[in-house]
């Protein structure tokens, strides 16, 4: 008899439910919400509180014990008993048309424009939803879901263009699209796993069970987010105290700098180290020295490749964005402006190219001040001192400030970075994470302070026999350097790597054996300590005259070869040519990198020696002596800047070349900023502090006149302003041999 009563009361919720399924079957889904029972947003909460009713009815309600949900976030409350009474709350505020509850279908994603040509995500509205709420003395809050829809079988069904149409229109490998991103607001107490049921049952109401694969997870507390109290962590109450010592001890030096300024009274060197008005000149300040070991041209060749990688990496980031045509990226990578991206990486050759010089300059310089004795420890404690404080920085704003930097349906997507330093942080300090952590590096590009840093502390094994035996230790090391070559090329014919990058199917893995290992890198690095090796030895303080045939010809062979390394291979992407072979790829990835170190090695050689005419007036124009000296610190920080500035996006974006030089100036210009800022706060500082306590060099020679040059021999120059670490390395590090912080004209630094 009771059972009776129960299915007398549930079945005029049934009729309900029933009617309510008839008048929207027939409807399709619009673009809107209005009429919002012609939505599958409103249809969620009528389903839904049909449902609970009807469960609630025939069940009882269950405990609230057994209605908790678990979550891994400890500002995070689900109650699967409180989200079934807060749907039905909210459907009953729907149909009195109260605005609080018109706010939740109001967020959700619709069907996006320009799904065939790749926008496969509907984000909705992401700020209104998590600040929706309700007028109940219960307070009701909304929570964002971006929820995966996986719809391979949908897309299965879909007849698509003729094979030969799509060949000839795009020879990137396109794949169909597997899933659908929709954002959905529902109420806080909603666990994912109850939110996926009730959005399970809407999309089986409106398209049936054929569309989308139920078997993947649609809903996950990752890509959930509502809005709780901050609960800041240990480590965040860490860097926020850190981060406020540095900006009171920035203060509290420059007040103390100008104060004794005024008083023209003598200043501790300790209590001056993070003046703003002591640093900030040593930045932007720009003298000319003359200087025989000056190599001016190093400059503008260090600052186009720093703007290179931010501009590679701007595109990388760049595709990962909600466009509404992002399938154009298929037919970009056939022009040919995208080498610039695709082979982007020649221009991480060219600072390992300067690194290897710089090193071996500066080494030399070093052993001929000590009559052939190199501290080695005291030149790796040097290097890590000054390497590392910018680094650590980034690393600890990851770990703990970051995850506060922006919200969304992005950032569940891009704003990852401090997942990827749980792990790997430690590995990041001590420069070993492209071999201990290749698949998740902490500070992604900090792959080449690892290599370039290894590489430093095994140039002794190179430096010490070129020192005492000359041209003859060359013969081993050039030995050593084609059995790196062929260890490249072997990995590639193994592995089954292709001539591109955007082509391959193992792009991890590539990464891993290929670009990011030091022993890859080691031809290009030791091209540059034997370029290194000659310019010291055989043209310091000096130019070597060149009829002007010879000068035309080197400029064009290595102007031919570059373009050749740029933009040879790019015939092989055009529609109807043929994959390349492997052997092909194999040689050119060591090749070009190779060929690329000895064509930047003749412009450096030519502009040295008085052959670059217009070329060397450009790339050793004072404004780039300046700008250098912030290179290092907008490498570590730039690839930060660029993910938080496209994780923050809420909105549709779209792919074009403006768009994204456009983008690429704001990463560029808020990477300068901070780059600024991190120059004058921590890289600045350690370099006062260690030249406070471990004293200054003493003063570099001017520069001969023409007239001496001619005369001089190349040892006869003592000290020099040559850097001796690599590109984009420490201020102190500058290939512009001007005065910097931590090093001044007078005060050149040492190794």
């Amino acid at each position: 008899m009771g059972r009776l009563h129960v299915l007398a009361a549930a079945l005029p919720l049934l009729l309900i439910a029933a009617a309510s399924a008839d008048s929207v079957s027939s409807q399709l889904l619009t673009g809107h919400s209005s009429p919002m029972d012609s939505s599958m947003a409103h249809q969620f909460f009528v389903l839904g509180a049909d449902q609970a009713i009807l469960a609630n009815a025939t069940q009882g309600s269950r405990s609230r014990r057994d209605a908790t949900a678990i979550s891994e976030y400890k500002d995070r409350v689900y109650n699967d008993d409180l989200c079934e009474r807060d749907v039905i709350r909210i459907r009953d505020a729907i149909v009195n048309t109260e605005e609080w509850a018109l706010e939740f279908p109001d967020t959700w994603g619709r069907l996006p424009m320009g799904f065939f040509w790749g926008h496969s995500i509907s984000m909705g509205q992401y700020e209104e939803c998590v600040a929706a709420t309700s007028t109940y003395g219960d307070e009701i809050r909304g929570q964002y879901c971006l929820a995966s829809l996986n719809i391979t079988l949908f897309y299965k069904e879909v007849k698509q263009r003729g094979e030969e149409f799509k060949e000839s229109r795009i020879s990137y490998r396109q794949t169909d699209p597997e899933v659908f991103e929709l954002g959905i607001c529902v109420p806080s107490t909603c666990s994912p796993a109850k939110t996926e049921t009730l959005l399970r049952n809407v999309i089986t109401h409106f398209y049936g069970d054929d569309v989308v694969d139920f078997s993947y997870n649609m809903v996950t507390e990752a890509r959930c987010k509502y809005d709780a109290p901050i609960q800041l962590r240990g480590i965040d109450i860490f860097a926020i105290i850190f981060f406020s010592l540095i900006v009171f001890f920035m203060v509290a030096s420059s007040v103390y700098d100008y104060v004794q300024t005024r008083k023209k009274a003598p200043k501790k060197p300790l209590l001056i180290a993070f003046s703003v008005l002591h640093n900030a000149p040593k930045i932007f300040t720009v003298r000319q020295v003359n200087n025989p070991n000056v190599i001016h041209c190093l400059n503008g060749l260090r600052c186009f490749s720093m703007m290179w990688v931010v501009f590679g990496h701007g595109y990388m980031t760049f595709y990962d964005l909600p466009h509404i045509n992002r399938n154009k990226f298929y037919t970009w990578v056939e022009t040919p402006y995208s080498m610039l991206v695709q082979n982007g990486s020649l221009c991480v050759d060219t600072f390992f190219f300067m690194s290897g010089l710089l090193m071996c300059w500066g080494a030399f310089r070093e052993l001929e001040r000590t009559k052939g004795k190199l501290n080695i420890p005291m030149m790796y404690f040097h290097r890590y001192i000054r390497l590392t404080p910018v680094v650590a920085v980034v690393v600890l704003y990851i770990m703990s400030l970051y995850k506060y930097s922006g919200e969304g349906p992005m950032w569940f997507k891009l704003g990852t970075q401090d997942k990827r330093c749980e792990d790997s942080w430690w590995a990041t300090l001590l420069y070993i994470q492209n071999y201990a952590y290749p698949y998740h590096i902490c500070v992604s590009q900090s792959w080449y302070l690892a290599v370039d840093t290894q590489l430093y502390f095994l140039s002794p094994l190179f430096l010490i026999p070129l020192w005492k035996w000359g041209k003859k230790a060359l013969i081993p090391i050039s030995i050593f350097g084609l059995i790196c070559l062929g260890g490249t090329f072997a990995t590639f014919m193994i592995k089954d790597f292709t001539l591109f990058r955007v082509q391959d199917e193992h792009v991890d893995l590539r990464q891993k054996m290929t670009y990011y290992p030091t022993h890859t890198r080691i031809p290009t690095w030791l091209i540059g300590v034997i370029f290194g090796y000659f310019l010291f030895t055989r043209n310091r303080g000096r130019q070597i005259p060149l009829a002007k045939v010879w000068v035309v010809i080197g400029w064009t062979v290595a102007i031919g070869t570059m373009l050749a390394d740029m933009w040879g291979p790019y015939w092989r992407i055009l529609p109807g040519t043929p994959d390349s072979p492997l052997i092909e790829g194999a040689l050119f990835e060591p090749l070009s990198r190779s060929s690329w170190a000895l064509s930047i090695g003749w412009i450096v050689w030519a502009c040295y020696n008085g052959h670059g005419g217009l070329i060397n007036d450009f790339l050793s124009w004072s404004f780039f002596t300046g700008f250098s000296r912030l290179t290092y610190c907008m490498y570590v920080i730039h690839r930060i800047v660029q993910l938080v500035n496209a994780a923050r996006l809420q909105t549709d974006t779209h792919f074009s070349n403006y768009d994204a030089i456009l983008r690429w100036w704001q990463d560029f210009g808020i990477t300068l900023t901070a780059s600024i800022f991190a120059t004058l706060a921590f890289e600045a500082p350690i370099l006062g502090i260690e030249k406070a306590i471990f004293g200054g060099s003493k003063p570099a020679p001017k520069k001969p006149s023409p007239g001496d040059l001619a005369k001089s021999a190349p040892t006869e120059v003592k000290e020099a302003e040559q850097p001796t670490d690599a590109a984009p390395a420490t201020v102190e590090t500058q290939a512009e041999i001007t005065p910097s912080p931590g090093s001044s004209a007078e005060e050149p630094s040492k190794v």
